[in-house]
């Protein structure tokens, strides 16, 4: 199964919580601590497009941040970022075009994710999508010879970025045909939005993380049920008698 290098960005419920202000004692909604987890690759693809308190923020921007985030999945070399950097830079329609072919492998894995965690199963047309992308990450090595006939070279053949995409877009494939699909979730919190895969022992985790998402939904929770309670509790005034 493809994860996540566990050194590259880290990708967790954006913005975290900072408390809240209220003159009633909260209930003590800090849960226990989550333990830390393999991230599956498009997972972490997936939520590099993030809410921070329900504002959209993407973070891969442009072309030299998708490299440097590839880079640091361990998708493309050193060499090959440079290399890429150095070619995009100079035909800024073919980045443009690039980018937005990552994109739309970004909003294939969210909406697959979002349907899988809604219905348990992504659509016909979102798989014939999957494999359109899967079928483009097609490479092959071949070895070759060198000008002189003396020297030869070992190498790949295929586009590097196509690669990287298949790469991504095989994680969900894989993660699909071998492993829990029922465990795949959108956090519930709408501010947020972030895709995860429930590892939990019972299944039943609704948010990204307990200690931002999870106690902010139930702080909320509290707010709202003594909000209701005072506003349903008798008035100390006697409207017979006049308000004394």
């Amino acid at each position: 199964m493809v994860k996540a290098d566990s050194r590259a960005l880290a990708v967790t419920c954006q913005g975290a919580y900072n408390g809240y202000t209220m003159s009633e004692r909260a209930p003590d909604v800090a849960g226990p601590h989550e333990p830390a987890q393999g991230e599956e690759l498009f997972v972490a693809f997936a939520n590099t497009l993030a809410y921070t308190r329900g504002i959209v923020e993407d973070q891969v921007p442009d072309t030299d941040a998708l490299l440097a985030w590839l880079r640091a999945q361990r998708l493309i070399s050193d060499r090959a970022q440079s290399a890429e950097a150095s070619r995009l830079r100079r035909d800024p329609a073919e980045a443009a075009r690039r980018l937005e072919r990552f994109r739309h492998l970004r909003d294939v894995l969210r909406a697959i994710s979002t349907e899988v965690a809604a219905r348990g199963r992504p659509t016909r047309i979102q798989l014939r999508r999957l494999n359109h992308i899967l079928r483009h990450g097609l490479h092959y090595h071949q070895l070759e010879a060198e000008t002189d006939g003396a020297r030869y070279a070992f190498a790949q053949v295929g586009d590097r970025l196509d690669q990287a995409r298949a790469t991504i877009a095989s994680s969900l494939a894989q993660f699909l045909a071998d492993d829990v699909p029922d465990r795949l979730r959108i956090c519930d919190n709408d501010a947020c939005r972030l895709v995860f895969v429930d590892r939990s022992p019972t299944g039943r985790r609704r948010w990204c993380d307990m200690r931002t998402c999870g106690n902010q939904a139930k702080v909320a929770r509290h707010r709202a049920r003594t909000r209701a309670a005072l506003e349903d509790a008798p008035s100390l005034a006697n409207p017979a008698l006049g308000g004394r």
